[in-house]
């Protein structure tokens, strides 16, 4: 999907194609980000206020854990997979893969753990070392959507 070698425009394509289309499952949208090569750590991970907007991860390439955790969020809110006031963002170091960033908990199921995965949280707390947990109101985040 992304490569940190295409140019910002490519990118910022993509992201357009994804948005529009028309995912059935969450599956179908974890899919479509399970070829991204995760990179090291961009984003701050331990600070909300100052993660970028989704198109300026992707335009920046800023494809790390916690980038691609916020994209991936992004169209699961968009495309109504997500309806809950308040999201919750585990910041942890995946003893599996090796990366550390964010990762969307919602009803007890964990995205972006496992590259087009959806675990469980109790695999999570069983596979990683989870360093504290962001509570965010998803109507404050909505220059995310």
């Amino acid at each position: 999907m992304f490569l940190k070698t295409q140019t910002s425009e490519d990118r910022l394509r993509i992201w357009r194609e994804v948005r529009q289309k028309n995912f059935s499952t969450e599956q179908e949208i974890l899919n479509e980000f399970s070829e991204i090569k995760i990179l090291s750590r961009y984003l701050d991970y331990y600070t909300p206020s100052s993660w970028p907007t989704p198109f300026e991860i992707v335009s920046e390439g800023y494809l790390c854990c916690s980038g691609v955790t916020i994209l991936i969020t992004v169209i699961l809110i968009n495309k109504g997979f997500i309806t809950s006031d308040q999201l919750l963002f585990p910041v942890i170091s995946n003893n599996t893969t090796g990366d550390s960033g964010i990762v969307l908990l919602n009803n007890d199921n964990v995205y972006n753990f496992t590259p087009g995965k959806i675990e469980s949280w109790e695999y999570v707390k069983d596979n990683s070392t989870i360093f504290q947990i962001h509570k965010l109101d998803k109507n404050k985040l909505s220059y995310w959507l």
